[in-house]
């Protein structure tokens, strides 16, 4: 016979147990919309009987069925999920960062949503060829070479603005890489703090009175941090047993346990940015993420690469040389194009060596005024002194005679005629309209794959998501038929107690007793 009481202890094991049950399940109930919240469980085993007190294992059957113990609250979690996860969440922030550059590049570049739009480049070039058309119908007219001036001068402001719009581009990413790099350092200081807390809060598992089994909350607010930091650059982790996590960023170990290392961002005078890792030195290698978006396009440079800190994407310093590339060509073109009249001989004017002589209409601005000889670009060219300071007539040709050849070459070399774009690392061959078409469709290129990219990465992301929560969300449907069931067995065991009750009430009060 089994002893007196051990119903009585299994009925209270079986109750303690439902009740813990039916509190977790309230509480996952509570935190059904609470962010990073995973699913509890209670762990329950079998609360068996010792066989192993002797060097030969005794039969205790008669001791067996002494109910259920409650060894501690678990989350459910998939650890392969969260990988496939934060990976897919990595690709899609790396192509989400880089279409918000490239469309803030095609904004800053005015034309580049509408290259019809008056106000750009395109609208600049259009405006240069109708003014130089209607001089021709009267090239001696100073009122029509004012007008050809004040369109060459609107081209250069045009050139200027678009300069500057590119300085904020990549004024605004540089600060916002700053941002997200110290973004990075607060996570990997906050993870390696709860690692501290976890491991010490985790030597409670051994001690099967406590019920906290696991530090279930601190570890969902790690959790969280994880996938905000995957957002940055891919990561791996690596579960220690004691509870703590090991994380790589890159390939580096960037937490260590409680440990730390950390990044470092420098922005360089040509406007170039790099991050390193604080104990090594080492640049900061990526494979996807929002930080390797912006190194990619705050230092790409496309093919036009001239230093280790440039990258051979087409980034805002490569989108910043077509437009210098565009204000050298022009620059270079309508210098050679009006010769100086020599009044004396009736000719183009020749120096020394016999070679004509040409006005010069666009220059570099320096402090000293205006030097052709200076590299031009997009944020230094204007017309020159001379232009400037004799307006309209120092265009004209010869006030006495209606020459137009000049402003005719001007016109079908922007519209119709071969230029030749060259940079450091690339050459571009055709009409001034059809560069602008040329690189601004590079843009619509990029912006166009990466959208692309974003949106596919985007939606694998939100899958793996969705059987993320499947797992480690809670069901309200599922919790409330839990709470149910364990209500139920709650029931049952306070049932068996109390029937238990009167069992013992019968044998110790009413039996042998005469006349009853």
């Amino acid at each position: 016979m089994r002893p007196t009481f051990m119903g009585f202890e299994m009925a209270k094991s079986s109750i303690f147990a439902n009740q813990k049950a039916i509190d977790v399940m309230g509480n996952n109930l509570t935190n059904v919309d609470t962010a990073g919240y995973s699913r509890q469980r209670v762990d329950r085993t079998p609360a068996g009987a010792m066989s192993y007190t002797s060097r030969v294992a005794n039969n205790r059957i008669g001791l067996a069925g002494q109910g259920v113990e409650a060894m501690g609250v678990s989350q459910v979690r998939d650890d392969f999920l969260d990988k496939c996860f934060r990976d897919e969440f990595s690709k899609a922030s790396y192509h989400n960062e880089a279409t918000n550059i490239l469309n803030s590049l095609q904004s800053a570049l005015g034309d580049g949503q509408d290259i019809t739009d008056e106000s750009g480049l395109f609208g600049a070039i259009t405006q240069m060829y109708e003014s130089l058309n209607d001089f021709v119908q009267a090239p001696s007219s100073e009122t029509e070479a004012n007008l050809v001036m004040l369109a060459f001068k609107n081209t250069t402001q045009v050139l200027h603005q678009l300069d500057s719009n590119l300085d904020q581009v990549t004024e605004q990413f540089t600060n916002d890489m700053n941002i997200s790099v110290n973004r990075v350092n607060e996570i990997t200081a906050q993870i390696a703090h709860l690692n501290h807390i976890i491991s010490e809060d985790a030597t409670v598992v051994a001690d099967p009175n406590n019920e906290h089994y696991q530090p279930n909350e601190l570890l969902d607010e790690r959790n969280l941090l994880l996938d905000e930091l995957s957002s940055y650059g891919n990561i791996d982790i690596q579960e220690m047993a004691n509870g703590m996590v090991n994380v790589q960023m890159g390939g580096h170990s960037v937490v260590n346990g409680s440990e730390q290392d950390m990044m470092h961002f420098s922005v360089h005078d040509d406007k170039t940015v790099d991050i390193r890792w604080m104990k090594t030195q080492q640049n900061v290698t990526l494979d996807s993420g929002r930080l390797l978006a912006d190194l990619q396009f705050i230092n790409g440079r496309g093919t036009n690469v001239q230093s280790n800190a440039e990258e051979p994407y087409q980034g805002i310093p490569y989108y910043r040389d077509q437009i210098d590339m565009f204000a050298s060509a022009l620059a270079d073109m309508v210098n050679h194009a009006v010769p100086e009249y020599d009044e004396s001989t009736g000719e183009n004017k020749v120096d020394a060596y016999g070679n004509i002589v040409y006005k010069t209409l666009l220059g570099a601005e320096t402090e000293s005024g205006t030097s052709p000889f200076q590299v031009i670009t997009a944020n230094n060219i204007t017309i020159s002194d001379e232009w400037a300071t004799e307006g309209g007539s120092y265009f004209i040709y010869n006030k006495n005679e209606n020459v137009e050849d000049f402003a005719q070459y001007i016109a079908v070399q922007l519209t119709d005629g071969v230029n030749s774009f060259t940079s450091h690392g690339e050459t571009y061959s055709g009409t001034f309209a059809d560069f602008e078409v040329n690189f601004l469709g590079k843009l619509g290129s990029d912006l166009s794959f990466h959208e692309g990219r974003q949106d596919a990465y985007s939606k694998i992301a939100d899958d793996f998501l969705d059987q993320r929560d499947a797992v480690s969300g809670v069901s309200q449907d599922e919790e409330t038929a839990d709470m149910l069931k364990y209500q139920k067995s709650y029931e049952a065991a306070s049932r068996l107690m109390t029937v238990l009750d009167e069992l013992i009430d019968v044998v110790i009060n009413r039996m042998g007793r005469a006349g009853l």
